[in-house]
């Protein structure tokens, strides 16, 4: 580190940034060579870099270039944050430094959350990375409102957008809150664009032809339609009077415009109803200090086949009985969010079926989170399964231990195993009916 910090025995130098923050750094190729086969062919063929030892980069922040020689001669690493991640990802996918990619990676799938899981989508995208996509998915559909809420939403790429709008599964309370999402989205791209006056009609209705026919008007009720969507720019009034005809009525000869979808997609209050909650009976529940990761595993069986969505988990308490602060700081604590971190799993005793859950989010102190597995994961009666929870945040939890083995709730029986183990989980969310023969009696 400390050749590269001084320059002492430099033989090249880069030059890195755009006009308005331009940072020179002193460089040996020797090493760079040794750590990225794009620089020893820099330096060691017919590169224009070969013949001036400047070297000019325009695509790389000052700091992430930086923070690569850093890896490089000391193979140190502090990031700080997903930003900075991010963009250390693309330098280090651009020299082929494949350990600090790894490294940038990781770190960005431990700190994907609401914020930023549409930018992780685009990141995973660009380097092909799946599992990191498929998560980045899961939370933008099992979190799809704080996702849309976020201040940054405007800014995600258009290909995000509609990857979001073909989803059929949201949880949105209504497919309003879609729709208020692109209406914000388009008129920040038109500003980015510079459409905004009458003259770019024309470019503005190609963009609204690729998003609003994902749009599902026909989840939403008359009412809410005519006092939104209709009085919106973003349609035509033919199109607006002909989907409003077909939310007023399914049989309506007047046809959707071309290309409109016709699905009712699945909001997050539609599935909640197909849903129960099961809580566990838990004792000596008291407030219990987190100091570092606690694992809590709890083994049970069921006596008939059901799926398992997830659990329910109360996030920290806020410290407010410490005789140190006053009424007005305790006052400011309680209102405070944090950033809760907790992952669940499941597995089968008996096989190698296995499923798990990251939960990372800004969070209210008391609230009640609903964490999801990515896909339902089928109990079979008989099995002895493993349910588990890890509390990465430190902090202040209520806990307690089961009191009650048994749960029972219709014709579904689970049965738990003794364990004087503290339970961080408060419930079990799983899908109902349980069975074919349920199914067929609830249509009916």
């Amino acid at each position: 580190m400390h050749i590269l910090e001084t320059g002492l025995w430099s033989d090249c130098k880069f030059v890195v940034g755009n006009d308005d923050s331009k940072q020179e750094f002193k460089a040996h190729k020797l090493i760079l060579s040794m750590a990225s086969p794009v620089f020893e062919k820099m330096f060691h063929s017919n590169f224009n870099e070969r013949k001036n030892d400047t070297v000019e980069i325009v695509d790389i922040q000052p700091d992430a270039f930086g923070a690569m020689l850093s890896y490089v001669y000391g193979d140190l690493v502090d990031l700080q944050s997903f930003n900075q991640a991010c963009e250390l990802c693309y330098v280090a996918n651009k020299y082929m430094i494949p350990n600090l990619l790894q490294d940038c990676t990781a770190y960005i799938w431990r700190d994907i959350n609401t914020d930023n899981a549409c930018r992780g989508f685009e990141f995973a995208m660009l380097f092909d990375q799946h599992d990191l996509m498929e998560k980045c998915k899961k939370i933008i559909c099992q979190q799809t409102t704080e996702v849309l809420k976020d201040p940054h939403f405007t800014e995600v790429q258009m290909s995000t957008l509609k990857m979001i709008l073909d989803q059929p599964r949201l949880a949105i309370a209504s497919e309003m809150e879609l729709f208020n999402a692109v209406e914000r989205w388009t008129d920040a791209e038109f500003e980015r664009l510079g459409i905004q006056g009458p003259e770019s009609e024309g470019k503005r209705r190609s963009i609204y032809g690729e998003l609003l026919p994902k749009i599902c008007f026909l989840s939403m009720s008359a009412k809410d339609f005519a006092e939104g969507p209709a009085l919106s720019p973003l349609l035509t009034k033919d199109q607006s009077f002909s989907i409003l005809m077909n939310v007023i009525s399914k049989n309506s000869e007047c046809p959707m415009p071309d290309g409109f979808s016709t699905r009712i997609r699945q909001a997050d209050q539609e599935v909640a109803s197909r849903n129960t909650t099961l809580k566990l009976h838990i004792g000596n529940f008291s407030p219990t200090h987190n100091f570092q990761p606690t694992e809590s595993t709890i083994l049970f069986c069921c006596n008939k086949d059901v799926e398992l969505l997830g659990v329910m988990v109360m996030c920290q308490l806020p410290y407010l009985n410490s005789p140190t602060l006053s009424n007005n700081m305790k006052l400011f604590n309680h209102l405070q969010k944090y950033t809760e971190n907790i992952d669940v799993f499941i597995e089968d005793q008996s096989s190698i079926d296995y499923s798990e859950a990251s939960f990372k989010s800004t969070v209210e102190y008391r609230s009640l989170v609903d964490i999801r597995f990515a896909k339902p994961f089928h109990l079979f009666h008989g099995r002895t399964y493993k349910l588990g929870i890890i509390m990465n945040q430190p902090g202040l939890y209520m806990a307690g231990t089961l009191n009650s083995w048994e749960i029972i709730y219709k014709t579904l029986k689970l049965t738990f195993m003794k364990s004087t183990e503290l339970m961080f989980i408060h419930a079990l969310v799983i899908a109902k009916p349980f069975n074919a023969l349920e199914e067929q009696q609830r249509l009916q």
